[in-house]
């Protein structure tokens, strides 16, 4: 027989050992393949991803006021190596017979270009033709609405009902960017690309445009076409040129941190198999000390001996890692669904395997195989004359290698103290497994007189945590780990949330923030008038270019109104007030709110440089402020200065004050219906609250969930501890049957051993999450927001309830074991 046969024939002798072992390695390897190769995906298809919908024009053409001559685009295609589409934007209102919508539910965007079929526009034909002259919807609209290519959609627009045939359906695409279904159109209206011509005549806006998009033929001639451009642009007049900028760098590091999270949650379950099998490995050396010793006195070698545990390792691990990589690669895939959607990537890449394979495969193969060294080596320690002599029960207590672990852990856990990174949880994880016996038997001793209360069951399950602490206390790490991480990401997302909320709700500039394609000289006027509002402002924005190490980046600004920004602030200041501030700066300086300050990396009283319709001018930062306008991404000026600098004659904002007689729902309501589908978007303080709590929620959702497939490898290495320990005391469970003790009891007993070990985890996981709040919360910032240290009492209720329902789920298998063992098999099992 080879040492397969012998390796597969010992596996089989504790079969549900086995199984759960496997199952541990199949956990981990599918967590760290389905992380890896997500995360990969991701960060390879962002890139692409917003090329491609964001960055498919290289400039654009925009007019000082809100339209400007269709002539233009003449003369912008007379440039020679670029490719340009003129662009007219209107909204308006879809005629439908379907009953019980709202009028907010009807709202349109649409968009009308020069030509359809451009790389420009970049749509993907599902069904009809780009070049027929009608409408352009996406498949997603086709579906919600039932239509297809030949069929008919109408407007109601101010001069009338207006019909078109659908001339082509394409695949969802940024430009069409709309809802899903119609209940998803309360909060986000429906797309249509028109023909530009149709557009102007529906409109009135006879040979206006609202931007021109123009592409390089060649990207090294890109720059040469931009000058071009510029000069086109000073000598009509009243036009500028913008460059699409796609800012890669600062999506990336708001990422960085979330994908590092990730690859944490997802080597825990790695990591935490790897102390299953060693525990597993460590028993089953003991177990066969005998055989071991057999084996030696027909002249078996301590070489062969660890060869036949190499064995069983590799095989245990062989069978866990390709089960594993079946199971990840599905995981990889909803994984990549929940990233994509939690990122905004609005498409479907393709998963790219070839990195998580390099590291799950090793993974899945080496780590066991590395946490199998010590069982091996003692395999083949094993002493002949003790193994035949009747076994012992390993001692309790305190050794001299005890102490010097727990010292090394505790070395670890203060240096993490000292780390302003999350790299800080790796030495802080290590540094808790070391020192874990230690707090294993403190928290057994508080845990003990509440087990002994329970009656001869629980002073029997107190009295056996006790035994073999070293390997209960291997078991109960693995669920510390597991719910001090939990702790960790729960507080971060509840912590971030309300951080967010609160710098919302002091820097949105008001109860709602319309925004129109342009705004009328009455319309003001009109909104302060509407019953509930207690004010309104309008505001002026631009995203302006600027330079960062050689790389064009945009940059929002906003133009500032010294007399209203008090009772509308976009942003908050540490001394002073917002008036004050605006009130003070020149011409030529500029107000910086922490993320842009933060990206442009210089000091306070240095120039910024940014691109005005004088060409490219300095400015000088004076102040850092604290905003959440644009994911907190921007700058200030007042706003006369902005209408000097950039020459922008129109506002498309208004800002807006509830009175206490109505809601923010009503508030909306009653402006919608003044100016009906002229609106293109209102957003409150509490929408944006609402969209960063369900973000940042998805997000850790996804990372609490790696974690709890981490906990339920604990859950396996109770199970398969407690079975151990059955397996050890049987002929005293034998022993106890005999004298009386019910099959109940034992039941009780067993299960309550194991909540024990669950208890005692949960504790020490509970303090050692609370620790790694409190060092993140000393560093850690997203978006330039930090948070205070606090954990919230629920949160610590839920996660130990958690913790305690894994560990009694986990001991029942070995409890009906025990129960169920004959008593005449148990008094004579040796």
């Amino acid at each position: 027989m080879n040492g397969w046969q012998i390796a597969w024939r010992n596996l089989k002798r504790r079969k549900l050992r086995t199984f759960l072992t496997i199952l541990s390695i199949v956990i981990g390897v599918a967590s760290a393949l389905g992380v890896i190769t997500s995360v990969d995906s991701a960060k390879r298809a962002l890139p692409q991803y917003m090329k491609s919908a964001f960055g498919k024009a290289d400039y654009m053409l925009y007019g000082t006021e809100a339209y400007f001559k269709q002539e233009l685009l003449q003369d912008v295609t007379h440039v020679d190596g670029l490719t340009a589409i003129a662009v007219l934007k209107e909204n308006t209102r879809l005629h439908a017979q379907r009953e019980g919508l709202s009028d907010i539910q009807l709202r349109v965007d649409l968009t009308g270009y020069s030509q359809m079929d451009t790389a420009l526009t970049n749509f993907r034909v599902l069904e009809g033709s780009l070049t027929e002259g009608g409408a352009v919807i996406t498949d997603r609209t086709a579906k919600a609405w039932k239509a297809g290519a030949g069929d008919t959609v109408s407007f109601d627009t101010d001069d009338g009902l207006r019909t078109i045939r659908i001339s082509a359906v394409v695949r969802y695409t940024v430009e069409l960017m709309g809802p899903s279904s119609w209940s998803m159109a309360k909060y986000h209206p429906w797309s249509v690309a028109i023909p530009l011509s149709d557009m102007q005549q529906w409109f009135g806006r006879e040979s206006r445009i609202e931007n021109i998009q123009v592409k390089a033929d060649r990207a090294e001639e890109l720059e040469q076409v931009g000058k071009r451009l510029d000069q086109l642009a000073q000598e009509k007049g009243g036009v500028y040129v913008q460059p699409v900028v796609v800012d890669y760098e600062s999506q990336f590091k708001e990422l960085n941190t979330y994908f590092l999270l990730l690859y944490l949650a997802g080597f825990l379950g790695i990591a935490l198999s790897a102390f299953i099998i060693f525990n597993s490995l460590i028993v089953s050396v003991q177990e066969r000390r005998q055989e071991f010793a057999a084996m030696k006195t027909i002249g078996y070698t301590p070489q062969q001996l660890r060869y036949f545990v190499l064995i069983e390792v590799l095989l245990l691990s062989l069978i866990g890692t390709l089960i594993g990589l079946a199971l990840g690669w599905g995981l990889a895939e909803l994984l990549q669904a929940v990233i994509f959607m939690v990122i905004g990537i609005h498409d479907d890449g393709a998963l790219d395997l070839a990195k998580g394979l390099l590291i799950a495969i090793p993974a899945g193969t080496l780590v066991p195989a590395l946490a199998a060294l010590y069982p091996i080596r003692q395999a083949g320690k094993v002493s002949v004359i003790t193994a035949l002599k009747s076994q012992q029960h390993a001692s309790g207590g305190s050794s001299p290698h005890r102490t010097w672990s727990a010292i090394i852990g505790a070395v670890l856990i203060i240096s993490a103290f000292f780390m302003q990174s999350l790299v800080l949880i790796v030495p802080f994880l290590i540094g808790a497994v070391l020192v874990f016996p230690f707090l294993f038997d403190a928290t057994s001793r508080l845990i003990r007189p509440l087990l002994g209360g329970i009656g001869f069951s629980g002073a029997m399950a107190s009295r056996n945590l006790s035994r073999n602490r070293g390997r209960t206390a291997m078991t109960s790490v693995v669920l510390s780990l597991g719910i001090s991480m939990i702790v960790l990401m729960s507080s971060l997302n509840s912590a971030m949330i309300q951080s967010f909320e609160k710098v919302i709700h002091a820097t949105y500039g008001g109860n709602l923030d319309i925004h129109l394609h342009h705004i009328e000289q009455t319309d003001l006027r009109q909104l302060r008038d509407i019953p509930g509002v207690a004010g309104a402002e309008t505001y002026p924005m631009l995203a302006a270019i600027w330079t960062l190490d050689g790389t064009k980046r945009q940059l929002p600004v906003y133009g500032v109104g010294q007399d209203w920004i008090d009772r509308f602030p976009l942003f908050t200041v540490e001394d002073g007030t917002q008036s004050s501030l605006i009130g003070s700066l020149s011409d030529n300086e500029i107000v910086l709110d922490r993320i842009a300050f933060g990206a442009w990396g210089g000091r306070i009283g240095e120039s910024i440089e940014l691109k005005t319709l004088q060409g490219p001018k300095p400015f000088k930062v004076v102040k850092v402020v604290e905003s959440m306008k644009n994911n907190g991404y921007g700058a200030f000026m007042s706003k006369p200065q902005f209408g000097q600098v950039f020459g922008i004659k129109y506002e498309k904002n208004a800002l807006v004050l509830k009175d206490e007689t109505i809601s923010p729902l009503q508030l909306r309501e009653r402006i919608f219906d003044r100016f009906g589908s002229r609106i293109e978007e209102m957003f409150g303080p509490e929408d944006w609250v609402s969209v960063i709590g369900a973000t940042y929620t998805g997000s850790f959702t996804i990372i609490n969930f790696l974690i709890g497939l981490s906990i339920v490898i604990s859950g396996i290495g109770i199970a398969n501890t407690l079975l151990m320990n059955m397996m050890e005391r049987i002929r005293e469970l034998g022993m106890m049957r005999a004298v009386g003790v019910t099959r109940r009891q034992l039941i009780s007993m067993v299960q309550l051993e194991g909540l024990g070990m669950g208890l005692a985890a949960t504790i020490a996981g509970l303090l050692l999450g609370t620790m790694l709040v409190y060092m993140t919360s000393s560093f850690l910032e997203i978006r330039s927001l930090t948070f205070d240290f606090g954990v919230s009492w629920l949160i610590l209720l839920l996660i130990g309830a958690f913790g305690l329902m894994i560990s009694l789920i986990s001991s029942m298998p070995p409890a009906a074991r025990a129960a169920k063992t004959p008593l005449s098999e148990a008094l004579r099992y040796e």
